[in-house]
């Protein structure tokens, strides 16, 4: 009875093959289904992001059409006034020189770079 046995292992080697093929056959599409899938759902991600930043540029656009929001704007941007009204400007408090010690906004001494500059020229 060693016949039928040859038969059944020779019925599992070939199902085995074709298994084989198929897994193959089916591997690399199915890889790039997966990764595509992923770049659908970046790119539906970074869409909502800028679906948001759109909405949020949209309300700032329609501010525009408020007349009160305007002219607060311009009174506090543009320091405009309404006929009538004083404006009252203060200087900026000055601002305290670097010490010696201090590392200042430029190579010498920690002066401005306009400053170094008239100082250069204004050397006789």
């Amino acid at each position: 009875m060693p016949a039928p046995r040859v038969a059944l292992t020779t019925r599992a080697t070939l199902l085995a093959v074709v298994i084989c093929v198929l897994v193959l056959t089916l591997a690399y599409p199915l890889r790039l289904y997966l990764r595509q899938q992923s770049k659908l759902s970046q790119l539906a991600k970074a869409n909502a992001q800028t679906q948001t930043q759109v909405d949020r540029l949209r309300s700032m656009v329609q501010r525009y059409d408020d007349q009160p929001w305007r002219d607060d704007e311009a009174r506090r941007r543009l320091h405009y006034i309404k006929p009538g009204e004083r404006a009252f400007l203060m200087p900026a408090p000055p601002t305290p020189a670097p010490r010696d010690g201090e590392a200042g906004g430029g190579a010498a001494g920690g002066s401005v770079w306009y400053g170094r500059l008239w100082s250069e020229i204004a050397r006789p």
